[in-house]
């Protein structure tokens, strides 16, 4: 559970998950918004996988922006 705002725009009170194969998820209950990415590749917390996350992320919440 994240209490604070994330900076790729999540909200505070978000939840999220993170396997050992780098598949993540984050459900925002206040912005109605969910995402998902999943990976087999280790080992966990790969910098490449977390760098392409955290764009998709971004990207996700600037299109909710842009609508």
């Amino acid at each position: 559970l994240n209490m604070q705002p994330g900076p790729n725009g999540r909200s505070a009170g978000t939840v999220s998950w993170g396997g050992i194969f780098n598949t993540y998820y984050w459900l925002d209950p206040s912005r109605r918004v969910t995402g998902l990415i999943m990976t087999q590749i280790l080992p966990f917390a790969d910098p490449r996988v977390l760098a392409l996350y955290g764009r998709y992320e971004r990207s996700v919440y600037e299109a909710l922006k842009a609508a």
